[in-house]
């Protein structure tokens, strides 16, 4: 299985929602079965019905066992997981939202970071997000930092500089 998209909010009165999805044949996916892990753990099974490019790689989708905005309230934030071989994509290959919950060390330090929770596109490189309780640390997908990931164990090391470490700003 693999993260297709996450789901943003409602869209609309209909019970469509809005998705963010960097697949590039996300369209396959209508009148698939996906899996809808909620933000409590809990999983719900759908069948997408329809998807519609609104901008950038967001995506409105419509689900048959959806029917109105009230349904949506409890999809919000949920991951879309679908099977690999549905978009196309064996299991050696891997995407970069497979690295989500990634637990992260640092090699210097000898240390736990954290999870990856966040993976940022941004025009040079990813920024992977991880956070732990109290630190935030961001790190560049550049070889200088990244030492190895290993998507068997679901573990990535790292090698930090000063000033990727952040603490958490408590509110």
């Amino acid at each position: 299985m693999i993260v297709a998209g996450k789901v943003l909010g409602s869209h609309h009165l209909k019970g469509e929602v809005k998705v963010i999805s960097d697949l590039q044949n996300i369209e396959m996916l209508v009148g698939n079965k996906v899996i809808l892990e909620l933000e409590d753990k809990q999983q719900e099974l759908l069948t997408v019905k329809k998807i519609v490019p609104l901008v950038a790689n967001k995506w409105i989708f419509t689900f048959e066992e959806i029917k109105n905005k009230q349904d949506t309230i409890e999809i919000r934030n949920a991951a879309i997981k679908v099977r690999r071989d549905i978009v196309g994509i064996g299991e050696d290959e891997h995407l970069v939202s497979d690295m989500l919950g990634f637990k992260v060390y640092d090699v210097k330090a000898d240390e736990y970071l954290g999870e990856i929770t966040e993976i940022m596109d941004t025009a040079a490189h990813d920024i992977y997000v991880i956070e732990s309780e109290d630190f935030e640390t961001m790190i560049p997908d550049v070889d200088v930092f990244i030492k190895n990931i290993d998507f068997e164990n679901k573990k990535m090391l790292v090698d930090t500089i000063e000033g990727m470490k952040e603490p958490k700003v408590k509110k």
